[in-house]
């Protein structure tokens, strides 16, 4: 007898190893919002959340439009997929549709959240957003604190205030299939205060893989208080219809490479309060309303070759108050309705290689008696400068 005992417990051994492999993928639950599909299918994605463990991996397919807030509170490893596609409401319209707090490695997919106090992630979490759609929200439509979130081939809009809050931590962009667009929000597209903003863009072909920041009530990206944006790829800042298309102010900086600043109502980007800006590859600043960049308060701005600032109202480039504003050459200028580079009250100009700068309305390059250009300069033309010093050899090649 004790051998047929052992022999049970042997069987229910293996057969235990054997399952294993599937516990270890993790439990599942399906939602269906409508009530149509028999348990155990789930009517709330809350009961589902209910029914699983904090720890994953775990996922919940849903299906149909749920009428509920939605609390994420210390799960890891959570995906929550539209089966193909599924709508979030709010239960009830002065909370948050959905409510990521205190959790690692969630991911939602397929979903459109419609209304309430949109989307937020806090209290150090990740989360990642694929194929989404946040409208409607009465405040911004997704907010990220001292969190890292991605959020990729999405959709943000019509939001009363701006699309995207970002305060602290890192928050990405990424254009994986369609891009991601953010746009006909009430305030700003996104900001970004005292964290990390990467904006990852496509290819550069249309239709195809940008990211757009359009039509916003007033600045496409805003960053702000010590924070930086990294800028790569095919990123589109326009039709915004405030003061700036692109505002980087309070110490912060703007790491720009490709992309476009165009047909904003205001000026194309600010660079101030002490900020760092600059842009390579074939980044345009075109057709803004206000001028294409201003360099203010003591900031520096650096234009890396190949950036064409061109076609906007006013003018170029404006630098003043000890600002400095500094060519590698090779950049574009043209046709802008005041002067191409304006500078004043103790702002520099650094020219480090020739520029092409014709058809801008006032004058290639003008300044105040207050300001200085360093540099070789005689290939712009006739400008209005009287405080020139060229650059020799030796000032060129010193570390």
């Amino acid at each position: 007898m004790k051998l047929c005992a052992s022999g049970l417990k042997l069987f229910a051994g293996i057969l235990c190893l054997a399952l294993l492999p599937c516990a270890a993928f993790g439990a599942g639950a399906v939602v269906d919002c409508s009530g149509a599909t028999p348990p155990p299918a789930f009517i709330s994605i809350n009961a589902a959340l209910a029914s699983l463990p904090k720890a994953g991996p775990n996922s919940i397919s849903v299906v149909g439009t749920c009428q509920e807030n939605v609390l994420i509170v210390g799960f890891t490893d959570l995906t929550i997929f539209g089966n193909p596609s599924a709508t979030v409401k709010p239960g009830d319209p002065n909370r948050r549709l959905l409510n990521i707090f205190a959790s690692q490695r969630i991911e939602i997919q397929n979903l459109t959240f419609d209304g309430g106090l949109g989307v937020v992630v806090h209290d150090n979490s990740r989360a990642d957003f694929t194929n989404i759609t946040i409208q409607n929200s009465s405040v911004p439509g997704l907010t990220s604190l001292d969190s890292v979130v991605h959020i990729a081939d999405s959709t943000i809009q019509n939001n009363t205030r701006s699309g995207i809050s970002v305060s602290g931590g890192t928050f990405f962009v990424d254009s994986d299939v369609t891009g991601t667009t953010v746009s006909g929000n009430g305030r700003n597209g996104i900001v970004v205060l005292t964290g990390h903003l990467v904006l990852n863009g496509g290819d550069g072909v249309t239709p195809g893989t940008q990211n757009v920041f359009s039509n916003n009530g007033l600045i496409g990206v805003a960053v702000e208080n010590s924070a930086e944006a990294d800028v790569n790829g095919d990123n589109r800042i326009e039709g915004n219809h405030g003061q700036f298309g692109v505002v980087v102010v309070h110490t912060s900086s703007l790491l720009m490479s490709d992309g476009s600043i165009s047909n904003n109502s205001g000026v194309g980007v600010h660079c101030g309060e002490t900020s760092h800006c600059e842009w390579s590859g074939a980044t345009k600043i075109d057709n803004n309303g206000n001028g294409g960049i201003a360099i203010v308060d003591h900031s520096d701005a650096y234009l890396d070759g190949g950036i064409d600032v061109s076609g906007n109202t006013h003018n170029g480039v404006y630098a003043d108050l000890s600002s400095l504003y500094n060519s590698l050459g090779g950049n574009t200028i043209n046709n802008n309705t005041g002067d191409g580079v304006l500078l004043e009250a103790m702002a520099v100009a650094h020219y480090t290689g020739n520029d092409t700068m014709t058809g801008n309305a006032s004058s290639p390059l003008e300044c105040d008696t207050t300001s200085l250009v360093v540099g070789d300069v005689a290939s712009l033309g006739k400008i209005k400068c009287k405080n020139v010093q060229p650059q020799s050899p030796t000032q060129l090649t010193s570390p």
